[in-house]
């Protein structure tokens, strides 16, 4: 370096003389202030990215829920997303910007505002798309199990292209053409603000569309339904068997039931086809079993092409009504179909949540933290609608239809968890607080679901004492039935969904049919599944049955069943444990193909007879002295998967070798006489 260069240009030297101090030290300030403003810059534009990476993480994923929500009509989760998923890219973004702020400082080098945003858009966008991504590919895809190599592989490279596409492409756009203005505050907020605006304008426009389409109007009844029942079928969600007086509960546990039952028919031996609610509910509409209709995982939705109970009895001229109060089974998963009137009784979510924010990742794992952490005062309506509540409703219903021909269900939830105490003090026993409960909690569990048994027997007898008071109870047939049980601790596990037990997929049925005085009192131990009861209502209403149904009519004589009608098939799918069942009055065979969770058996087959071991305490599976029924049902179990199971058949439909006739043998004897199959030709 010369040593002109050292002490300063002669030019410099001069302008400086005539500027004097004061000018500058004008020129240190400006200067000072522009470096200001460049560091503010530095830390503000990567939060502005921040920000609509975020939000265009939440669109997305709320989309693709919508786009699986069939008939649910509310977008309000558009807006929780953009909100929720927007504040959380700008938190990252501000974190980014801050540490680019401080690296700004140390090194002198201010990054280009362009790079900044696009990178800080791409960090917090692939960072919350591949975690909820690969969430929702592990819970839809892959059965709650990690996703393989070679899976985890073609994500992250997705991820890669995108992020330099989107790189490329946009750093360019944003350094050299109009879209600079994304770069100011107000430029990023106003596209903020355009996709708020935009995603509220749908949630409102779709809320007024759903409050004028709440109900119908009342219809009078057509000719050929004047001697035809109305139709009640309640569903208690999680209501063991046992639980209630009429199968030995003993008399308090649920006296408004047990006085019920006197004048109906008292199921000893009904057995769920799932132990959860969406597919055990879906089998209840449909009489179809779970592999049949296809609603057994978390993201499965009811498909169009089956037939419900409700679109059966609609199409017959009944008015049909669901107040349902579960997400499970809402809208969303397209259970509204065929009937009239649909009403999800939404609890109070934290923080305003919606049936259409519910399932969003981030939503379930901030409601699960503050369900977890920070409640302390448990109320029942943060979950679920009370009995009480429910009965209200379906009282309110009937006041309008209760004069036309209908069919409604009401679906209580009192028995389920979280377990509370009544009156209330703000206590209560949930499992998402207690996953996996101490074997010593088994007790306070058990006093706490009697209690809530209890409450809902209240609620039930009040809705019994409107039926009498307005002359309907003797049109109407009454169904009292569960979606599953609960298990406290008899096979090392608690609450329901992974397994098969007959804590969790034995339940009560009872039925009262109208002006049926030689039913009064009578019980069955004939072995019933719940997916019977949809053909039994539809006799009762002289409709003809829906198409695949695969139920038999309880009006029918148990004796004119075929073997495949005496058996009962349960399937689990649920949260990485995947199992099947086959019952029959004396024996149960389960076969776990994969079960996920602490204190839980590991994956095999267990074999059970019943009449000497009705707990299931005593597998049979290794007695070499019961070879001949585990073999036996093994097969059966087989083939009844094969004839009902609407994706088996379609991989048999495939394969180019036909059934050996042991198969159709083994078919036919368990009356499907074509096997579904062209290769299997009846005899």
């Amino acid at each position: 370096m010369t040593e002109d260069h050292a002490e300063g240009h002669p030019a410099d030297q001069i302008a400086s003389s005539v500027r004097g101090p004061a000018a500058d030290e004008a020129a240190a300030v400006a200067a000072a202030g522009r470096r200001r403003v460049e560091l503010r810059q530095c830390a503000l534009v990567p939060a502005l990215g921040g920000l609509l990476g975020g939000s265009t993480v939440g669109m997305a994923e709320s989309l693709k829920v919508l786009s699986a929500a069939f008939g649910t009509h509310d977008y309000s989760g558009i807006v929780y997303a953009v909100l929720l998923y927007g504040a959380v890219g700008l938190v990252l973004g501000s974190v980014l910007g801050l540490s680019a702020r401080v690296l700004a400082t140390l090194s002198g080098q201010v990054p280009e505002p362009a790079r900044a945003w696009t990178l800080s858009f791409l960090v917090v966008s692939c960072s919350m798309g591949f975690i909820i991504t690969r969430f929702i590919l592990r819970r839809d895809l892959f059965d709650e199990a990690d996703l393989s190599q070679s899976a985890l592989a073609v994500l992250i490279a997705g991820f890669v292209v995108y992020a330099f596409g989107f790189y490329f492409v946009t750093r360019n756009a944003l350094k050299k053409t109009f879209f600079s203005f994304i770069l100011t505050v107000r430029g990023s907020g106003a596209l903020y603000g355009g996709v708020l605006l935009f995603s509220l304008m749908m949630a409102f426009g779709n809320m007024l569309d759903n409050r004028a389409q709440a109900d119908i109007a009342p219809r009078p009844i057509a000719p050929l339904l004047e001697r035809r029942p109305n139709v009640l079928l309640l569903v208690v969600d999680s209501l063991r068997r046992d639980a209630l007086g009429v199968y030995g509960a003993g008399p308090l546990a649920s006296p408004a039931v047990d006085q019920f039952a006197r004048s109906a028919v008292v199921y000893e031996e009904a057995v769920a086809q799932a132990s959860w609610t969406r597919p055990s509910i879906a089998s209840l509409l449909t009489s179809m079993v779970p592999c049949s209709h296809q609603t057994f995982r978390k993201a499965d939705v009811l498909p169009d092409s089956v037939e419900t109970i409700a679109e059966v009895l609609q199409s017959h001229g009944y008015t049909t009504g669901n107040l349902v109060n579960n997400i499970n089974v809402t809208a969303s998963f397209n259970f509204d179909q065929g009937f009239d009137t649909f009403r999800f009784l939404r609890p109070d979510y934290p923080f305003r949540g919606t049936e259409s924010s519910f399932p969003l990742t981030l939503y379930s794992a901030l409601r699960l933290f503050w369900e977890r952490y920070a409640v302390t005062d448990k109320r029942a309506e943060r979950y679920y609608w009370d009995g009480d509540r429910v009965t209200d409703e379906g009282i309110a219903w009937l006041k309008v239809h209760g004069r036309e021909r209908w069919f409604l269900m009401l679906h209580y939830m009192d028995p389920h968890d979280p377990y509370f105490p009544h009156p209330a003090d703000g206590s209560g026993y949930d499992r998402i607080q207690h996953p996996q409960p101490r074997l010593e909690d088994q007790a306070l569990m058990r006093e706490l679901y009697a209690g809530e048994v209890r409450h809902f027997d209240r609620a039930f007898e009040r809705l019994l004492a409107y039926l009498e008071e307005q002359e309907l109870l003797d049109s109407t047939t009454i169904v009292l039935t569960s979606d599953h049980g609960e298990e406290f601790g008899e096979h090392g596990g608690f609450w329901h969904g992974s397994r098969l037990y007959d804590e969790q997929v034995r339940v009560p049925l009872i039925i009262r049919y109208p002006r049926a005085d030689e039913d009064d009192g009578r019980r069955t131990r004939d072995q019933v599944r719940l997916l019977d009861v949809a053909p039994t209502l539809a006799d009762l209403a002289g409709a003809p049955h829906g198409h695949g149904w695969q139920g038999f009519s309880l009006r029918r004589e148990y004796a004119l069943r075929q073997p495949k009608d005496r058996l009962a098939l349960s399937q689990a799918d649920f949260e990485g444990s995947v199992a099947s069942s086959i019952r029959s009055p004396d024996w149960k065979y389960i076969r776990n193909d994969r079960i996920s969770g602490p204190r839980l058996p590991t994956a095999g087959e267990e074999m059970y007879f019943l009449p000497t071991d009705s707990g299931e305490h005593k597998s049979l599976i290794d007695d070499g002295s019961a070879r001949w029924a585990i073999e036996r049902w093994r097969g059966d179990l087989a083939v009844i998967e094969a004839a009902n199971c609407a994706e088996a058949a379609e991989r048999w439909s495939r394969d180019s070798e036909a059934f050996t006739e042991e198969d159709c043998a083994a078919l036919r004897a368990l009356g499907y006489v074509d096997a579904r199959d062209p290769r299997c030709a009846p005899m």
